[in-house]
């Protein structure tokens, strides 16, 4: 399944299969973001399946967030997938939907 980024009410929603083919485009709209704006919300209730090159995407959005002192909520713990792959590669720290 085609990888899709819609932003819905500025909760940007990537939908679909987040793997190795597609975690350019994931890291270039989200680096963007982190440049532009003070907090950005992501989610990742619609994805199809994950790989370990976008796990390590995601670590280095959620790096680059926090060495600018950026908020970046991530969404989709109810998600199982993303619950399985962020539990076994040991990143569920990067959860945050208190927004």
């Amino acid at each position: 399944m085609k990888l899709q980024i819609i932003n819905a009410s500025g909760k940007f929603e990537i939908i679909g299969n987040f793997t190795l083919e597609n975690t350019e485009t994931v890291k270039d709209h989200f680096n963007y973001l982190l440049d532009h704006y003070e907090e950005v919300v992501m989610s990742l209730r619609k994805v199809k399946k994950i790989d370990q090159k976008a796990i390590k995407v995601l670590k280095d959005i959620y790096a680059k967030a926090n060495r600018r002192s950026k908020i970046l909520f991530v969404l989709g713990k109810e998600n199982k997938i993303i619950i399985n792959a962020f539990q076994k590669n040991k990143v569920s720290h990067i959860f945050r939907e208190d927004y």
